[in-house]
């Protein structure tokens, strides 16, 4: 797992802005690996994009004290607030779309230890008029190899399940990024060894911009990087009750795609954060920061 900070520049603007990437990568064998990240690509003028991706990479080798190599090549899905410059009352659009990524990684591995610095170059080009972007990122990560990573923490994944009360923060993806207290309920079901089901109630406050409620389900890829935590991916759909702005006006569907990681405090109870993305089709796109504190049964 790798934590990136860097700089981007934009191919047809030569504007340059700062970037962010998180990532995790898996082995498949010591020249092959697949990764799941989260890049976000700063704040170049009239546009504020991030995304995730999934990338399969060929590697030099791998867990060798020294340098080595990789090129990588996936998806990403990008999320892009654009301001319009309109004198009518829409300020602003969330676009969304899909754009092919690849990368370029060098990697210094320490002699006797876990830890590794890589340096990282990626390039992703979005079709439809979205400026393409290249940004040289350098990162600190933390090999968790030898840990065995399913769902150390219970004796038979398949029965697995937690209700969780947590509460936090939404900001609107708007130019002026409205914030309002939000809390939500989720219920959490393994139904594989790495694969979670969850089905959450949530509740965006009551702020004219984000006055939004429903219910969730998605699907989680989940690995353990120790045997009391837990990170993991999630992707669904967000189904609305109420919507901001004309309610009975708007879709009541929207996606959701989520970020997260669980500590298990004890054999039944576990301390949850999660960092989800709402996917509107009527640009009232939203994060939803939440901490909460859940039971397993």
């Amino acid at each position: 797992m790798t934590g990136y900070a860097g700089a981007l520049r934009v191919d047809e603007t030569r504007e340059t802005t700062f970037t962010g990437v998180v990532s995790y990568s898996q082995s498949v064998n010591q020249h092959v690996a697949a990764s799941l990240m989260y890049q976000n690509e700063g704040h170049p003028d009239d546009h504020h994009r991030d995304g995730v991706g999934a990338q399969a990479w060929l590697r030099s080798g791998y867990n060798q004290p020294g340098w080595s190599f990789a090129a990588g090549v996936g998806a990403y899905y990008y999320f892009d607030t654009t301001e319009l410059h309109s004198a009518g009352p829409a300020k602003y659009t969330n676009d969304h779309g899909w754009a092919p990524i690849g990368s370029l990684q060098a990697t210094y591995h320490l002699p006797d230890s876990r830890w590794y610095g890589q340096a990282m170059l990626n390039y992703i080009a979005p079709t439809g008029g979205k400026n393409a972007t290249t940004s040289l990122l350098l990162g600190v990560g933390y090999q968790f190899d030898g840990i065995r990573g399913d769902k150390l923490h219970i004796d038979d994944a398949n029965i697995d399940q937690a209700v969780t009360v947590m509460a936090g923060q939404g900001i609107t993806n708007s130019l002026d990024s409205e914030r309002s207290p939000i809390s939500a309920i989720e219920y959490r079901r393994a139904v594989g060894r790495y694969v979670d089901w969850t089905v959450t109630a949530i509740n965006e406050g009551d702020s004219p911009q984000s006055k939004r409620n429903g219910v969730a389900t998605q699907l989680w890829l989940i690995r353990s990087i120790t045997p009391k935590t837990e990170i993991g991916m999630g992707a669904g759909m967000y189904f609305n009750g109420k919507v901001p702005d004309g309610e009975g006006q708007r879709s009541h569907k929207a996606g959701l795609v989520s970020i997260g990681g669980r500590y298990h405090i004890t054999r039944r109870i576990a301390a949850q954060a999660l960092w989800n993305r709402v996917i509107s089709d009527y640009h009232r796109d939203a994060d939803l920061f939440l901490l909460g504190v859940g039971y397993s049964f």
